[in-house]
């Protein structure tokens, strides 16, 4: 998509409009709302940790449902949001040392997105690997029962996220938000109950 006809949509866009006059860092806050509506996964939560957090938009949404929250997020892009219950780390997760968190996060969230190319296997092929290695963290930082929510891209490596997730989690769901646009591919998986 040009950078143009983004800007134009942008102007338009229902989400864009309604995330501004309420506050929210970006319209993907209404996905989260509208996930939390579903599933019922933030009031709660002790422990959040975030993938791909910047700018903020979930993290407003989980401190505005649930004030006790504590949030521990990661973004190579700065969080735009300043509060006393988020610890942010500037980083890119590939290279972040997990060890020195502890194994107590019963939420996990990740709206973590690679810079597309316009190619869409190349992009699903691009997420997916990103996926993988984030499923791969959830034992280490994940408490038992917890809950992960993710964002995904339709395409091939999708049944092999779903039947991993299905291996450690007793219920995996798919959900695709009012607020996600029509023509896009992503889908959110919500994987309840984690199995140690």
């Amino acid at each position: 998509m040009k950078s143009k006809d983004w800007l134009n949509r942008q102007k338009n866009d229902f989400y864009v409009k309604k995330a501004r006059k309420h506050g929210y860092l970006s319209r993907a806050a209404y996905k989260l709302i509208e996930i939390d509506k579903k599933f019922n996964i933030l009031k709660e939560t002790k422990t959040l940790f975030e993938f791909g957090a910047a700018p903020g938009g979930w993290s407003q949404v989980a401190l505005e449902i649930n004030p006790k929250i504590q949030i521990t997020a990661i973004d190579l892009l700065e969080l735009k949001i300043n509060h006393p219950q988020i610890t942010f780390y500037k980083e890119d997760f590939l290279q972040f040392n997990f060890d020195k968190l502890k194994k107590n996060f019963d939420l996990i969230l990740s709206d973590i997105a690679p810079n597309t190319t316009g190619h869409k296997s190349t992009d699903h092929l691009r997420l997916s690997s990103m996926l993988f290695d984030i499923i791969d963290t959830l034992d280490q930082v994940m408490i038992k029962g917890g809950v992960f929510v993710t964002k995904i891209w339709k395409g091939s490596d999708e049944r092999e996220i779903i039947n991993i997730l299905k291996k450690k989690f007793d219920e995996v769901s798919y959900f695709k938000p009012d607020s996600s646009r029509k023509d896009s591919v992503e889908i959110f998986i919500i994987a309840k109950n984690f199995k140690l």
